[in-house]
């Protein structure tokens, strides 16, 4: 018999200590299972072969029939799918393996005709027509999600998140899954920390260089969303434990302050801020120098983050300076201070809290640290600019 090195380097390794179990169980109950071989190669039973070897323990062989080593290949890895033991990380580079074969051996059935066989009248069987290429009969839906959660017995997430850390994650990475010392869900989140990390810094990187061109002339009426600096105790945006902070780069309290808002005389200011910044806005809003009239609050029905309370809450401060106009002879029967609307991404507000500012405020508009262009509007922010 033989051992083609490629074949056995296919599986996964026994560790020494499933060898030892293994190892003691032959020699005392002997080996129970065949040997599998093709052409005298030893397809599976790799180790229960060794030991015996080792041992000059008896053992059976059972032959198979494949028309190609990839075929071969192929019922090696479904073989050891099955295996009890395998970590995530093998299950998963089995696939993947049994992907690209499947590929592999799907384009050279492209490449060969085929027979279409059918009876004639006499009903003997003839030949229809030779076409020139064949649909492979298995990558076909083998790619998909769907298929891959069905064989792995996982949900289409983690296959979309197993899909990102093999594609991403260094080979020494991927070792540590295999072996089983970091999950699947642990590497992604890395990943996508340092993704995140990165992007802050290029947006810092493309502020700096671009110096966006600040609101020109002086607004009635102004919608500000601060990037406040949630880093200032210390941590960082980390998905995992910490994913209240924000993904983009942060402005500090002292810089927020010397900020000269372009605002009129008569001017209403809408000052959004969460919880945890609460007391800051009221002192930016005495910098200022703004009164507070009331506060909004915006209902984003989908839990969000948070120490002892979870967040599903954020507010907006109505404050005003001199005079500012009201639409008409202003009587509010509609607008209350409870806006309720279900969240999208991050830092977004809702297109509700827009639609009550153009109903009550006159005058020209300026949306500061804005996430995109707004009709009517103008628009400050490296998101838009």
């Amino acid at each position: 018999m033989k051992i083609n090195e490629e074949l056995r380097k296919l599986i996964p390794p026994l560790t020494k200590e499933e060898f030892f179990i293994l190892e003691k169980s032959i020699k005392n109950e002997g080996c129970r299972d065949p040997i599998v071989i093709w052409n005298d190669v030893i397809v599976d039973g790799h180790n229960r072969f060794e030991i015996c070897t080792k041992h000059n323990i008896p053992y059976k062989t059972i032959q198979k029939n494949f028309d190609s080593i990839e075929e071969v290949k192929i019922w090696m890895i479904d073989n050891q799918s099955g295996r009890r033991n395998l970590t995530d990380g093998w299950k998963w580079e089995l696939t993947q393996r049994k992907k690209k074969l499947l590929l592999e051996k799907g384009k050279e059935e492209q490449k060969k005709p085929f027979k279409n066989i059918i009876k004639n009248s006499t009903g003997n069987q003839g030949v229809l027509s030779i076409i020139d290429k064949t649909p492979s009969l298995h990558m076909k839906t083998y790619n998909t999600q769907k298929e891959l959660a069905k064989e792995l017995g996982w949900s289409t997430g983690k296959i979309a998140i197993a899909d990102v850390v093999w594609k991403k994650a260094p080979k020494e990475v991927k070792e540590e899954i295999k072996k089983g010392e970091k999950s699947f869900n642990q590497v992604y989140k890395e990943i996508k920390k340092k993704e995140r990390l990165e992007k802050i810094e290029r947006q810092r990187e493309k502020i700096d260089k671009e110096c966006l061109e600040k609101p020109n002339g002086l607004y009635e009426v102004i919608v500000i969303d601060p990037p406040w600096e949630y880093s200032r105790g210390g941590s960082s945006y980390d998905p995992d434990g910490n994913r209240a902070m924000v993904p983009y780069p942060e402005i500090s309290i002292e810089e927020l302050k010397k900020l000269k808002l372009p605002a009129e005389e008569d001017c209403v200011l809408w000052l959004w801020t969460t919880n945890a910044f609460m007391k800051e806005a009221y002192e930016l809003l005495k910098v200022w120098g703004f009164q507070d009239k009331t506060i909004l609050t915006w209902d984003k029905q989908i839990l969000g983050a948070g120490w002892w309370l979870r967040n599903i809450t954020e507010h907006c401060i109505l404050a005003i300076k001199g005079e500012p106009r009201r639409k008409g002879i202003f009587k509010n029967e509609k607008w209350t201070t409870l806006i309720s609307e279900k969240r999208t991404k991050h830092s977004a507000k809702p297109e509700s809290f827009y639609k009550m500012v153009e109903e009550i405020c006159v005058g020209k508009k300026l949306d500061y640290f804005a996430r995109k262009k707004r009709k009517g509007w103008d628009v400050y922010g490296d998101e838009v600019q």
